[in-house]
């Protein structure tokens, strides 16, 4: 990745790589100040995960960008950003944050590169596009601190200043307004605390300033500033999450999906689910076709009903937020820190549905890589330091990727041993056997044994013309790998993936897991996971969303 000079080499603009320079210096530093946002975490529920939920949203932008060449203009990489912001969302925070991104990457369309002028439309458009999307708009939240640094900003390009200036303008006003959110919102006055999601975007914007050369001195001043007490007191009472009790009937349940549908308009369908009588932070984004709902509901199942008859849901996540709420407690009760794992086990993925689903199975942290895109032995350091264990078991997931974890193994400052798994079904299969009660001797025979057991067919696009023992390839082609091992190749995707299973007829095969690439829409997965069903009765059939990039197909045969 390249360095702060990417950014500072145009004096007044910043590329595209330069952008996508500065997202990566944000994830970092959120991800840093994670726990103290989940700290500060109160509005407009004490749940205690505001961090974890904008790091993952921005860390999901970020993965998205990956996925263009270095030269990308700056208009395209905001919009990927956008993009991967908003099929990555979480929570309250994480939606209204993918909201900004999309009016940011409305503000700079087109364009090569940002300078000053653009830089301030550019932030004042995802304030615009930010509030829109919300029912009821609250100052001294996250949308305040957007709005008055995007303010910020527009008055001083106004003034002829340098995009560096602009910037730095913009961060001043956003720490600014985070202290003055403690004031404007009743709920942090009470709790002692400023608004964790404007912290969040002003460290953000801090980060941004960073890439762009500004230095680091700045913003650590704003920190100690608006930071909270760290085991949860002020001098008169409790502070933070520890101020509030769950009321009688709980904080509810933060239900979040997408909704695919020809005709779904934003404000149609948050009028259908959301409560126009409560407050139950409704949100409602994305475009027609595919939406992102957030909603906080006493009555889930009731709100995925209606939803139901609107579209086709997927990527549902329900939490229960007084649980939420009680754990975030205990964690303050422990000094505002989780308590190191002594075990955690990494994990090299690619794409967000494979993020979510190995965390949803006990993964401590997911590196993002995969074919083609391997990361480096910085990036696996730092998910074996995100990890937060004391020993780690890490899972490359890529033969080309054994040998570099092996390296990350020999210079982490911790206990690391690494489980040679060569692809992502492997990977789950390892993960599945991982027990965190036994020790990681006991953890790495017991899912090197599981690894075996599980046969992998990857289903990726021929690069040049070859040929192989059943014929000619042509480049374009689609192609089917049984563990390493060319099978099936073909113009047509469905019939080289039967053809690819086809050749396990023979083996002890239970379960076929279909994960579905980036590039796959859901109808067409639906229609193959059919035919499979129809041509191997005999076989239980899965599937869930991969989001990985270059494989349309990676498929798990137990």
């Amino acid at each position: 990745m390249a360095t702060s000079r990417v950014l500072s080499s145009l004096p007044n603009a910043v590329s595209g790589a330069g952008l996508r320079y500065g997202l990566e210096r944000a994830v970092g530093r959120l991800l840093e100040q994670r726990d103290r946002i989940n700290d500060l975490n109160v509005f407009p529920v004490p749940d205690g995960d505001t961090g974890t939920n904008m790091h993952l949203t921005l860390e999901a932008a970020l993965a998205e960008t990956a996925q263009l060449p270095p030269q990308a203009s700056v208009a395209a990489v905001a919009q990927a950003a956008a993009h991967g912001s908003l099929m990555g969302a979480r929570g309250n925070s994480g939606v209204i944050l993918s909201q900004v991104l999309r009016g940011v990457s409305a503000g700079c369309q087109a364009a090569e590169e940002m300078g000053p002028e653009m830089l301030a439309h550019a932030l004042e458009q995802g304030s615009t596009v930010a509030y829109a999307a919300v029912k009821r708009p609250v100052e001294g939240t996250i949308l305040s601190v957007v709005r008055d640094a995007a303010q910020a900003a527009v008055r001083s390009a106004a003034k002829g200043q340098t995009i560096a200036e602009v910037l730095q303008a913009a961060v001043a006003e956003a720490w600014d307004s985070v202290e003055r959110s403690r004031e404007q919102l009743e709920t942090l006055r009470e709790a002692g605390v400023v608004d964790a999601g404007g912290f969040g975007l002003a460290v953000i914007l801090s980060a941004l300033s960073e890439a762009l050369g500004i230095g680091q001195s700045a913003w650590p001043d704003a920190l100690a500033l608006v930071s909270s007490p760290s085991a949860g007191e002020m001098a008169d009472g409790p502070a933070g999450v520890m101020a509030f009790t769950a009321p009688h009937s709980g904080f509810g349940y933060c239900t979040e999906f997408s909704l695919v549908g020809a005709e779904l308009q934003p404000l149609e369908v948050r009028a259908r689910l959301g409560s126009e009588a409560e407050d139950d932070s409704a949100l409602v984004v994305g475009d027609p076709g595919l939406l992102h709902i957030h909603i906080h509901t006493h009555e889930p199942w009731q709100v995925l009903t209606r939803a139901a008859d609107l579209g086709r849901i997927e990527r549902l996540k329900v939490e229960d937020m007084t649980s939420q709420h009680q754990e975030a407690r205990r964690r303050h009760g422990r000094g505002g820190r989780e308590a190191r794992l002594a075990l955690g086990v990494v994990v090299v993925a690619p794409g967000f549905g494979f993020h979510q689903l190995l965390l949803g199975l006990g993964a401590a942290a997911v590196v993002e890589g995969g074919q083609g895109m391997n990361p480096t032995t910085a990036d696996l350091l730092r998910g074996i330091d995100e990890a937060q264990a004391d020993q780690i078991i890490l899972l490359p997931n890529n033969p080309n990727l054994v040998l570099g974890a092996e390296q990350a193994a020999r210079v982490s400052r911790r206990e690391v041993a690494v489980v040679p798994t060569r692809n992502l079904p492997q990977g789950v299969a390892a993960l599945l056997a991982f027990d965190p009660e036994a020790s990681l001797d006991v953890n790495r025979q017991r899912m090197q044994r599981e690894m075996a057991q599980v046969r992998s067919i990857e289903v990726t696009t021929a690069i040049k013309d070859s040929s192989y023992e059943k014929g000619e390839i042509a480049r374009g082609d689609t192609i089917a790998l049984l563990d390493g091992q060319l099978v099936a190749a073909g113009s047509d995707l469905a019939e080289v993936v039967l053809a690819a299973l086809d050749r396990l007829s023979d083996a002890r095969v239970e379960v076929i897991t279909l994960y579905r690439g980036a590039r796959v829409q859901v109808a067409e997965a639906e229609k193959l996971e059919q035919r499979i069903r129809a041509r191997f009765p005999e076989w239980e059939v899965e599937r869930h969303d991969g989001g990985q990039d270059l494989y349309p197909y990676i498929i798990s045969a137990e």
